[in-house]
């Protein structure tokens, strides 16, 4: 057994856009197209272009909508599994040119949402599915991959910065039943060469999908993973309930730097449907949702989707709105920074002070090497009320903790177990039973390398 294996993972660190896009935490996808007007969460491929008029459809109502729900971009379905596609495509004729009841043929709701996005400051990401219902050529090999790639050469060339492609990793057969094999290999190279700071997600190398609507992170999730993961090893799926432990990586020797994407829709569906209102998720369960994506090293996308005129319902918008103010509340303060006091067990240097956790930017602390168990203490002029921790690990340098302890002083001057930790990664969130103290400890315990902690908050 390669018992020292883990060292290996030290070596993969994240790319300059990977960085990039874990900044952005919490942001949505519009689910929207041709499934909007027919009711479907998959298309057929067949239905007239004509069937397509969202004749109330503002995309900057839709990105004034983003920020008021606290999102940080939007990612939206340009084009999916039913081929119609949001654009002024030269590529096909089943698109937004063809609406001739809808803008006289002209629409381009790509372009639009860009635009919005831009005004609002919002990051503009891209969905667009491989698998296609309409495209003659689907099935066809090369002919096809041309296609697509020529979709994609528009989509990445005439709407400005891109910050995620969604691929999505759903494949069925075509208008002829036929089923194609995708050139990923070429998709990428192309994606790399038009928009070089652009994260490729679903079947891309750079976002890990969380692999179903349902599933979010671990409470240990490593971003760093076996490469077979990638590769398709049925011994560890997307899904697998540990991806990066010592104990599964033991045989590893190749890594790569994947982090999760935890992408789950409002509704029971992707897609608006009539009368499904019901199903949308309540602030308590986005709360969790939240707890358990970005609190636990992963960015989270909600799926929101606008009706057949291009609103959305009151209560999607009433949840959301509501469920950023909770965002705010909880997490637009920091106690340490107001009244707070950090002492650490060491230093390994000036450059790695202590002081550097309590502000977002490139310094980080750093322990003496030589300690087993290093440690931080955090202290208040006098008691606060509180009842989270935020750790950020300094993921430029990649992922090393993997268990720490959270210690809260009683009210005896003792220090009592309030959180067991595992990993760390871009950012953790440890809920802590509601305490009024003005003493915590952080303690690493397990660790592959000396820790470097970039951020530190209690709220």
């Amino acid at each position: 057994m390669k018992s020292d294996s883990y060292k290996k993972t030290l070596e993969t660190l994240p790319s300059a856009r990977q960085l990039k896009w874990q900044r952005y935490g919490y942001y949505g996808m519009i689910a929207y197209g041709m499934n909007t007007m027919t009711g479907a969460e998959w298309g057929n491929g067949y239905t007239p272009p004509d069937t397509f008029w969202p004749e109330q459809l503002d995309t900057d109502v839709w990105a004034a909508f983003a920020k008021q729900a606290g999102m940080s971009a939007l990612v939206l379905t340009a084009k999916h599994y039913d081929g119609f596609c949001l654009w002024q495509t030269e590529m096909t004729d089943y698109s937004l040119k063809s609406c001739a009841n809808w803008r006289d043929g002209k629409g381009d709701i790509v372009a639009d949402l860009a635009a919005s996005c831009r005004k609002a400051g919002l990051g503009f990401g891209l969905y667009v599915a491989p698998w296609d219902k309409h495209a003659p050529t689907y099935g066809t090999g090369k002919p096809y991959d041309d296609f697509f790639c020529g979709l994609l050469t528009e989509l990445l060339t005439k709407y400005g910065d891109i910050f995620e492609i969604w691929l999505d990793p759903r494949v069925g057969a075509g208008v002829n039943g036929t089923m194609q094999d995708f050139d990923l290999i070429r998709y990428y190279t192309l994606i790399r060469s038009l928009q070089p700071d652009c994260v490729i997600a679903g079947l891309g190398p750079d976002v890990r999908w969380n692999g179903g609507n349902k599933f979010v992170a671990r409470k240990s999730e490593w971003s760093v993973v076996p490469a077979r993961l990638y590769n398709g090893d049925k011994k560890l799926e997307l899904q697998s309930p540990d991806l990066g432990s010592r104990r599964v990586i033991r045989q590893d020797s190749d890594f790569m730097w994947y982090p999760l994407e935890v992408s789950v829709p409002m509704r029971d569906g992707w897609f608006w449907k009539k009368d499904d209102s019901y199903s949308a998720k309540t602030k308590d369960k986005l709360w969790k949702l939240y707890l358990e994506s970005v609190g636990h090293n992963a960015n989270f996308m909600l799926g929101i989707c606008p009706d057949r005129q291009g609103k959305f319902h009151e209560v999607d918008t009433s949840i959301l709105k509501n469920f950023a103010k909770d965002l705010h509340l909880h997490f637009g303060y920091n106690l340490l920074t107001e009244s707070g006091a950090v002492t650490p067990s060491s230093e390994l240097s000036e450059v790695y002070g202590i002081q550097n956790v309590l502000h977002t930017g490139d310094g980080f602390w750093m322990p003496s090497a030589e300690e087993k168990r290093p440690y931080i203490d955090l202290h208040f002029e006098k008691p606060e009320l509180f009842d989270k921790l935020t750790i950020c690990e300094n993921i430029r340098n990649g992922q090393r903790i993997e268990a720490f302890e959270v210690y809260i002083k009683d009210r005896k001057g003792k220090l009592r177990p309030a959180y067991l930790g595992a990993t760390v990664g871009n950012r953790q969130i440890c809920p802590l039973r509601t305490s009024e103290s003005a003493d915590i400890r952080i303690v690493f315990t397990e660790f592959r390398d000396t820790p470097q902690i970039s951020y530190l908050a209690v709220n």
